[in-house]
């Protein structure tokens, strides 16, 4: 019986070893087939490590071991390591790889801190699920309607080629059935490694049409029993922290980087049909092209530095198709797709036919120890906008509260329309007087508006100032008036999406195309059920159309008036691209078009600013308003973070949201505290009342009579927190306990908020409930 067993076990490898032949390598490049199964590579070493038939029976039993230990005891065996040729060295950092799937691995020379490519997995892992997360790259593709994923092991026939690069190695993926093949390369800096994706690269030879990779979909996965958390940019930054205990989850969090797409309909909407379209629910924008996680003191910083545009961030929890690790990646867009309605066919989905140009890259930023958390990652990508974007310091002489102001409006009336004016020229000269005489000398207003026909009049056309208001003398007078106070004021224009009736756009020339070539209309929404209002109706402007034949003409005029700056209407929080076969534009070349028009407008006037701050228009604005306080609060994010904030604090000022339009005053005023956001206001010289059928319907109070009480005694309140952290970046941001958190600043001063119900000690000092407290800067 032993002899009989120990051929049975040698007939049993010899099988293995038929189908898994082994492979050769020539120096400088590796050539392979995948294999048939994930496990065939261990199987191969373990073959080739032993001989005979004492060392066969041995791995036999050595296997059966291994299997019969459950998870749960925590002794089950792990698949070794499997990127084990040195490809580079630096300074710092060794880099390996896995000859048969292209994955990698990075060794810091200094600590012997490694980062795996793909985590160590258990033998009892699924050998399809091992085969997936064994993947160097993640690949969709489409052959007409449907979209396909697949990667290097699921199909035999594929093959891989690695070859020597400078720093690095490249490697060709070769998907031979659907006659696909592209290459990703490697190369080695000083604070990490660059993951590139040549453009020149990409091979579409049949039927198969690239539509997404992901590259390292698994890079420095980790189970969910470790320590740590995946940090997504959901708009301030969120956390989702590792835990085995969690509700089931289906699906995780993928989102495009600087939001959902207005030409296509499908990214920003739900149940489609011709006529209608409902606006998918509510939730904040990725302004950041960044992602990154940490586990156990190691982590990693992923930084998009081309190909941003065009790509999502993804986290996944563990759970998702029987997997129990977390993880994190970019994965790049080449094609997008749509629905198109043609006569009563119904929904017919469409993808682009050629894929949108350019080369992919991700810089990641190795981080370990007290570096490798969130805070660190926050600052390792402020010093890459410093060193590498070139991003200055604006720095800021005072601590000014931004007043928004509306000057006016047309209202619907029975017959035809009326002009509304709701603040005039002269009128703000007197909340200037209001308000300095309340304390709040520091003021920066920005006057919506201003120009002909009111608010949504003739953008994109600006000029002439309405006479309504006071005229071009009366402004010019305003704008020397505050100088002369110490008041910066903007005028806020709108270069993007300009309502129907205006008589400054001609929508068949001006307004972008969607995937079905017609002009792309923009509504607004019915609030309660998010249905298209179609009543209020507008168009986005082609990028390159407006800029030249309306903004570099306006420049003068605004250069004439001694304004301080000009707010930029829609370009730091919607990106869009135009599919217009005449003119097509993509999101990148929107955004460079974008940040040549901010810094002609910064020459012209002195300055430029944005909503929200998407990280295109950073280095080439002076202000942000409205910046991203919160996150979107996904059933799988465990917390929010300020990881905006840490990036950009200190480089570009930054307001929240409008005082008289907060949703829950003492929480919203809190979280302003925290994440050291300037005050402000948006603001009528008028009672509210007036603005009734008009299409401005957010301003439920907004008459200025009635704030400024309330907004002086909140500044005097904030006014030392405010001083004492002014042009101070963070250098730390910790939680405390529940609902107590702790920002430290780069010259000691400490601010301490309290979110809870009851009174929190923090270093022997009571912080009161739902309150705050500054130590080192002041009492």
């Amino acid at each position: 019986m032993r002899k009989q067993r120990k051929w049975l076990i040698i007939a049993a490898l010899l099988l293995v070893v038929s189908i898994f032949p082994p492979i050769g390598t020539a120096e400088g490049i590796n050539e392979v087939q995948a294999e048939e199964d994930a496990g065939g590579s261990t199987a191969e070493a373990e073959a080739d490590a032993v001989s005979g038939e004492d060392a066969a029976e041995a791995t036999a039993a050595e296997a059966a071991a291994e299997t019969a230990v459950p998870a749960a005891a925590g002794n089950v065996k792990l698949y070794p390591v499997t990127a084990t040729k040195q490809i580079a060295e630096n300074d710092g950092y060794k880099m390996y790889i896995d000859e048969k799937s292209g994955n990698i691995r990075l060794v810091d020379k200094r600590t012997d801190t490694e980062w795996l490519g793909t985590p160590q997995l258990p033998r009892t892992t699924m050998p399809n699920n091992k085969k997936f997360m064994d993947a160097a790259v993640h690949v969709k593709y489409t052959e007409g309607s449907d979209t396909v994923q697949t990667y290097l092991t699921k199909e035999k026939e594929n093959k891989l080629k690695i070859e020597t690069i400078d720093g690095g190695a490249k490697v060709t993926f070769q998907f031979v059935k659907e006659k696909l093949e592209f290459a990703m390369e490697y190369r080695l800096v000083e604070n990490g490694f660059e993951l590139t994706i040549p453009e020149s690269s990409i091979k579409e030879s049949g039927k198969a049409k690239f539509v997404s990779i992901e590259p390292l979909p698994f890079w420095n996965a980790a189970a969910d029993t470790e320590e740590g958390a995946i940090f997504l940019p959901d708009g301030s930054g969120a956390l989702m922290k590792y835990s085995a205990k969690h509700p089931q989850f289906f699906a995780g969090y993928s989102e495009m980087i600087y939001g959902a797409d207005p030409a296509y309909v499908t990214q920003s909407h739900d149940n489609i049909d011709q006529l209608w379209r409902q606006k998918l629910a509510p939730k904040e924008a990725v302004a950041l092209p960044v992602f990154g996680n940490y586990r156990n003191e190691v982590g990693s910083l992923g930084i998009i530095t081309k190909g941003q545009y065009d790509a999502k961030i993804n986290g996944t929890p563990s759970g998702i198709r029987a997997i129990s690790y977390y993880r994190t990646s970019a994965e790049f867009v080449y094609r997008w797709s749509d629905v198109i309605f043609i006569g009563t066919s119904g929904e017919i989905p469409f993808f682009q036919g050629n894929w949108i140009k350019g080369d992919r890259q991700t810089r990641y930023v190795l981080l370990q120890d007290k570096q490798a958390d969130y805070v660190g990652m926050a600052q390792a990508y402020g010093k890459y906008l410093q060193d590498e974007q070139e991003v200055k310091s604006t720095e800021q002489t005072t601590v000014p509260v931004k007043v928004k102001l509306l000057g006016g409006i047309s209202r619907d009336e029975v017959l035809g329309s009326t002009f509304i004016p709701m603040t005039t020229f002269e009128q703000a000269r007197e909340i200037i007087d209001a308000f300095q005489q309340k304390g709040i000398t520091d003021l920066e207003l920005t006057f919506a508006g201003w120009s002909d026909d009111g608010l949504y009049g003739d953008q994109p056309d600006h000029f002439p100032v309405e006479k309504k208001l006071g005229g071009a003398k009366d402004l010019k007078e305003l704008a020397a008036y505050a100088a002369n106070k110490g008041v910066s004021l903007y005028l806020e224009a709108n270069y993007a999406r300009a309502f129907s009736e205006s008589d400054g756009m001609k929508k068949g020339k001006d307004a972008i195309r969607g995937m079905d070539r017609e002009v792309a209309p923009s509504t607004d929404y019915f609030i309660g059920s998010r249905w298209n209002d179609d009543s209020r109706l507008f168009y986005w402007m082609k990028p390159e159309r407006v800029i030249s034949k309306h903004l570099k003409k306006e420049l003068k005029d605004y250069a004439k008036l001694g304004i301080s700056g000009v707010h930029l209407a829609y370009w730091g929080d919607t990106l869009y691209s135009d599919i217009d076969s005449k003119s097509l534009a993509t999101r990148g070349e929107t955004a460079a078009a974008w940040v040549k028009a901010a810094d002609d407008v910064r020459k012209a006037t002195g300055g430029a600013s944005v909503d929200y701050g998407f990280a295109y228009m950073l280095g080439h604005i002076d202000g942000i308003s409205d910046v991203p306080l919160d996150s979107s609060h996904f059933i799988y994010n465990d917390e929010t973070v300020p990881f905006y904030q840490i990036a950009v604090r200190g480089l570009v000022p930054y307001a929240a949201n409008p005082i008289n339009l907060r949703n829950d005053a003492q929480n919203e005023l809190l979280r302003m505290v925290e994440y050291g956001a300037l005050p402000s206001l948006e603001l009528t010289y008028e009672p509210t009342t007036k603005l009734q059928r008009t299409l401005e319907d957010r301003l439920w109070s907004s008459q200025y009579t009635t704030w400024i009480d309330d907004a002086a005694e909140q500044y005097k309140e904030l006014e030392p927190i405010y001083k004492a952290i002014s042009n101070q970046a963070i250098a730390d941001h910790e939680n405390l306990g529940s609902d107590v958190y702790r920002t430290t600043y780069a010259n000691g001063t400490k601010v301490i908020v309290n979110y809870g119900g009851a009174p929190a000690t923090v270093d022997g000092l009571s912080v009161p409930a739902a309150g705050y407290l500054m130590q080192n800067g002041g009492e």
